[in-house]
C-alpha cells in the first residue's frame, strides 16, 4: 500500500477538525437549548416566599464601669500564702477557708465572715471606687486585676485577696447613645439589657440618668452577677434602643430595577416589581418598613425574576 500524499493527509486532518467542530457546536447548541428551557421554566415557575410579621429590636452598646461592695481580706500573720480553693473568683460560704498562712511549723486559716465571691487579686481601687466620685467626673480607666502569687510571702495585715459579699446588686455607670426611643425607655424605667447577642433580655433598674449631648449617662442595677465580671471593673453590655415594626422577607428577594430597590410581588398570576424601603437585619433577612404588607407573596430570587406572568403550580 502506498503512503498517502501530503495533500491527502492535510485533507484528512481538515475533515477531522471540521467534524470535531461540528460535534462541539452541536453539543454547545444542545446545552444552550437545555439551559434556555430550564431558565425559561424557572422564570415562569419561580420559588415563592411570603412577607412575615417582624419587630426588629435595635440594640445599643453601653460602655461603662462596674460598682460592687467589697472587703479586703488581710493576713493574720507573717508567712507564705496558699489558696486551698484556688485564686478565684470563686463562690464561698460563710466560714470558708480561702487562704492559709504558713510560718515555720505553724499555719493559720483565713476565713470569710459571710457568703460571697472570693478573689485573690487587687486592682488598687478597693475602698475608693465609689458612686459619688464616679458620677460627677469622667469615668476613669481602671487597671486590670493583679492576682496574688501562690506561695508568696506576706506580712501581717497585708491583703491576701478580697471578698465581694453575696447577694448584692451589681451596678454600672456608663454611657449609651441617646435617642427619642431611648429617652422614653429611661423615663419609664423600662430599659432592657443583655450581656451579649445570644443573651435573653432582662430589665435593668435605672437609679439615675442624665443627657450629655448625644449620649445619656446612666446608673443602673444589673440583674446578673457572674463571677467573671470581677476580673475587670470595665464592662460593656447591650441595651434595647428601640423597636422597628415591619415585615421580613429573604434578602435574596430584594433586587434593583432601574436603580430602585424592590421586590417582585405576585398580583394574581403576574409578578410586579414593587419599590420597598427597609434594611438588612441579619445575614439572610430584610426588614421591609414600606412597600409590602403582611402575607404578600414575593419571588424568592430577585436576580432571576422578571415582571410578567408566572405559574405557581
Amino acid at each position: 500500500m502506498q503512503n498517502p500524499t501530503p495533500e491527502r493527509r492535510a485533507k484528512r486532518i481538515a475533515h477531522r477538525v471540521f467534524y470535531g467542530l461540528i460535534v462541539v457546536v452541536t453539543a454547545c447548541a444542545w446545552i444552550y437549548a437545555f439551559k434556555s428551557y430550564f431558565d425559561h421554566y424557572d422564570s415562569i415557575h419561580p420559588e415563592i416566599t411570603w412577607a412575615e410579621p417582624w419587630v426588629q429590636v435595635d440594640m445599643a452598646q453601653a460602655d461603662g464601669v462596674l460598682l460592687w461592695n467589697e472587703e479586703i481580706i488581710a493576713s493574720p500573720r507573717d508567712g507564705t500564702v496558699k489558696y486551698p480553693s484556688g485564686k478565684g473568683p470563686v463562690r464561698v460560704p460563710k466560714g470558708a477557708v480561702v487562704a492559709k498562712i504558713a510560718s515555720g511549723a505553724a499555719e493559720s486559716d483565713v476565713k470569710v465572715k459571710e457568703d460571697g465571691y472570693f478573689v485573690a487579686g487587687l486592682d488598687g481601687y478597693e475602698g475608693r471606687w465609689k458612686y459619688s466620685a464616679l458620677w460627677l467626673d469622667d469615668l476613669p480607666d481602671p487597671p486590670p486585676l493583679k492576682m496574688m502569687e501562690e506561695g508568696a510571702k506576706v506580712s501581717k495585715g497585708a491583703p491576701v485577696g478580697k471578698l465581694i459579699p453575696q447577694p448584692q446588686e451589681l451596678r454600672l455607670i456608663g454611657y449609651v447613645d441617646f435617642s427619642a426611643d431611648m429617652a422614653g425607655k429611661l423615663e419609664s424605667n423600662r430599659l432592657m439589657i443583655k450581656m451579649d447577642d445570644l443573651d435573653t433580655p432582662s430589665r435593668a433598674y435605672i437609679r439615675v440618668y442624665e443627657t450629655i449631648g448625644h449620649k445619656a449617662k446612666i446608673y443602673i442595677d444589673i440583674p446578673w452577677f457572674p463571677p467573671h465580671t470581677l476580673m475587670s471593673r470595665k464592662y460593656r453590655l447591650l441595651a434595647e434602643a428601640g423597636e422597628t415594626p415591619g415585615v421580613a422577607i429573604p434578602e435574596s428577594a430584594v433586587g434593583l430595577l432601574e436603580g430602585k430597590q424592590g421586590a417582585f410581588v405576585l398580583k394574581g398570576s403576574n409578578a410586579v416589581f414593587t419599590e420597598i424601603k427597609g434594611r438588612v437585619i441579619d445575614g439572610s433577612r430584610f426588614l421591609v418598613t414600606e412597600g409590602l404588607k403582611l402575607g404578600d407573596a414575593v419571588i424568592a430570587d430577585a436576580d432571576g425574576a422578571r415582571e410578567g406572568r408566572v405559574r405557581l403550580w
